[in-house]
């Protein structure tokens, strides 16, 4: 049976859901002042999110599950329980602050390994950040193969930026680590101006900080806690100490009118050596000579080794450890890039390497010589198809570390050495000469006519020539008691062999003469063959040819002596070549200036040979000034040698110290004596 309750007035319900309201909310302020419920929201004091209360019945149950999590079975003392919490609690702030990096590291590309080229295209105006881990600077070593068979001399890198040395910044501490930093620039914003393309874009830059108090380094960070390292033509790089994690950024500069497009670029981090590296002191590579259309190119000795030892074989059982990139120095795509490998091996105008993936004939032939300075091993390189009186921008490069390349390779990025220039000839009538059989140690450019021969034909000429002559000579050797008592001998210091080197050094140089442009100002030239045609059949102007020509200005003889009334064109010295039967009879290359042979190559045959061979070298204003050349201890070209090379740090000098190069050669019957 239902309980029949009152009707209750509206007035009288609501009175009681108030009341109801009323006694719920004082439920409510009770229990958050009830000591009861108070335990859970202790203060933390040891971290462990427990509360230390006695009140709390279940903590020391607590604290014996963590313990146990940690593999302790039995609760020990308190001391040794501290300990363990203790333990407990540093891991959890370790978390912490772990996840407090990720979330700054969020922002930033990491650094996929070491010895890695991490590639980005970046705008102009922006800034990227990269980072790159603990793990990774902690991981083992990767390997270098077995590289060159020797070093190439003791200046390996470039631009070291070392953090350490900059004030203010972190100093070396126990457990460091150094860590190579290098970027290349591998694309760049291009010309789209109008009018011709005179400047290179602007460069990248690169940032890095070790302190986690700059995880962003960049244009407005601060000097004290990063450095700025400005590209140098795509190239920069940076050694740091690190103890932790390293951040790094890249920021591209605004775009100067009249240039549009991204840059592209390989970021690089290791903990052996610098991933990209350039060498902006030393080229290494040195021009032999050019003609119209080739250059001729050598690096510098590989090996001060002498021929007996196994590391002089090895470099020349190598095959052609360096490559080369080049350019005309109006191709705009290469400016601002020249110190990158990344940059020259995508711009590919003039490329020589062991092998094109693409089967592209580049007009690049390479191999390993003796030939030159002391015949050490080097490495020649022979450019056909450039242009006539054209400037060209040449760069030595190695690829990788020269035994692998690319990524996990420790220097696989690839090195560059400093640029060379070099300038083609224009008239046409001289060709470059190498390889010869008998006289091995010429290469240059001689005087030629391809209507006449060819370079292999020209090559057989000069051989034939040379070999004949020395046969000639070893007759009249053959005379001499060159194997007898010292007290026989013909001289204490030098022996037959002696007499037949500085013989043959003199030969070959005096009969091949160097060939320069006759359109080249340099005073230093003695003209030769003035009154031929050019390659073209057009000759010399009438009043050059009947100008006066005084070889030798202090030659001893009277006012209005033939010395005086000479011109062009009825001097010997001027009117025909050094070896007339030869070059005047049988090439007829037209007017030539050549580069005289230095003087020391005829006093060292002299000096070397017996007196009872006759030879004798011309006396100056007697013959010497217009038949040879004095050395400038500048060392810009006034004279020829076997074995000369451009010097790169002159313009138009010749390169080689004096001390280098075998004195010998002296003046024959049949060689030129002019007065």
């Amino acid at each position: 049976m239902l309980c029949q309750c009152p009707k209750l007035s509206p007035l009288q319900s609501r009175f009681i859901a108030s009341a109801i309201t009323l006694i719920f909310l004082g439920f409510v302020y009770w229990s958050f002042f009830n000591p009861h419920f108070a335990y859970a929201s202790e203060l933390d004091l040891d971290g462990t999110g427990l509360s230390r209360n006695g009140a709390d019945h279940n903590w020391h149950r607590i604290q014996q599950e963590m313990l146990e999590e940690d593999g302790i079975d039995v609760l020990t003392d308190g001391e040794e329980v501290e300990m363990m919490l203790q333990m407990r609690r540093v891991e959890e702030v370790d978390e912490a602050v772990m996840e407090e990096k990720r979330a700054t590291n969020a922002m930033a590309m990491a650094i996929d390994d070491n010895n890695s080229p991490n590639q980005m295209n970046i705008l102009a105006g922006n800034t990227t950040v990269w980072f790159y881990s603990n793990d990774l600077r902690n991981a083992p070593p990767a390997p270098e193969g077995s590289g060159l068979p020797s070093g190439l001399g003791d200046k390996s890198k470039a631009q070291n930026n070392d953090l350490d040395k900059r004030g203010g910044l972190e100093k070396r501490q126990n457990g460091a680590t150094t860590v190579y930093i290098s970027i290349n620039t591998c694309v760049q914003p291009e010309w789209n101006g109008t009018g011709v393309q005179t400047d290179a874009p602007p460069q990248l830059t690169l940032y890095v900080s070790t302190t986690s108090s700059n995880t962003t380094p960049g244009p407005n960070g601060s000097n004290s806690t990063q450095i700025a390292v400005p590209l140098d033509k795509g190239f920069a790089n940076a050694t740091v100490q690190a103890d932790s994690g390293i951040y790094m950024s890249i920021n591209a500069p605004a775009l100067p009118d009249g240039f549009t497009g991204v840059w592209n670029y390989e970021l690089a981090v290791s903990t052996e050596d610098y991933y990209h590296s350039a060498d902006l002191d030393d080229p290494f590579l040195f021009l032999v000579d050019t003609d119209t259309n080739s250059a001729l190119l050598v690096t510098d000795n590989l090996t001060q080794a002498d021929s007996s030892d196994p590391i002089f074989k090895k470099w020349m059982n190598i095959s052609t450890p360096f490559i080369m990139f080049a350019a005309n120095v109006n191709h705009t795509a290469s400016m601002g890039m020249e110190n990158s490998f990344c940059g020259w091996s995508k711009i590919r105008q003039i490329e020589a390497q062991q092998s094109d993936p693409e089967g592209i004939d580049t007009g690049v032939q390479m191999g390993m010589i003796t030939r030159g300075l002391g015949r050490k091993p080097k490495e020649q390189f022979y450019i056909t198809n450039l242009n006539r009186s054209s400037e060209y921008n040449g760069v030595l490069a190695m690829e990788g570390n020269s035994t692998k390349a690319g990524k996990g390779v420790v220097g696989g990025g690839g090195k560059v050495w400093q640029p060379v220039q070099w300038t083609t000839k224009s008239d046409g009538n001289c060709a470059l000469l190498f390889n010869l059989t008998f006289c091995d140690e010429v290469a240059y450019a001689v005087p030629s006519n391809p209507k006449s021969f060819n370079i292999t034909g020209m090559r057989n000429v000069f051989d034939n020539y040379t070999s004949t002559m020395y046969q000639n000579f070893n007759y009249s050797l053959a005379q001499i008691p060159c194997n007898t008592t010292s007290e026989a001998q013909y001289s204490l210091a030098k022996t037959c062999t002696d007499c037949a080197s500085a013989y043959k050094t003199w030969l070959c140089a005096v009969s091949i003469p160097r060939c320069q442009d006759f359109s080249n100002p340099d005073p230093s030239l003695q003209p030769r063959n003035v009154g031929q045609a050019f390659l073209n059949n057009t000759y010399l102007p009438s009043d050059y040819l009947t100008m006066n020509y005084v070889p030798m200005l202090k030659a001893p003889t009277l006012e209005g002596s033939p010395r005086d009334t000479q011109t062009f064109n009825t001097s010997l010295a001027t009117n025909s070549s050094r070896n007339p039967t030869i070059i005047d009879d049988m090439i007829q290359p037209g007017p030539y200036k050549e580069v005289l042979p230095c003087e020391d190559l005829c006093w060292g045959l002299m000096q070397s040979c017996p007196a009872s061979l006759g030879f004798a070298c011309p006396h100056r204003g007697r013959g010497l000034e217009a038949t040879y050349g004095r050395r400038s201890p500048d060392g810009s070209l006034t004279c020829s040698f076997l074995g000369a090379v451009y010097n790169t740090n002159g313009v138009g000098g010749l390169a080689a110290p004096f001390s280098k190069v075998v004195a010998g050669a002296v003046i024959l019957a049949f060689v030129l004596m002019v007065v």
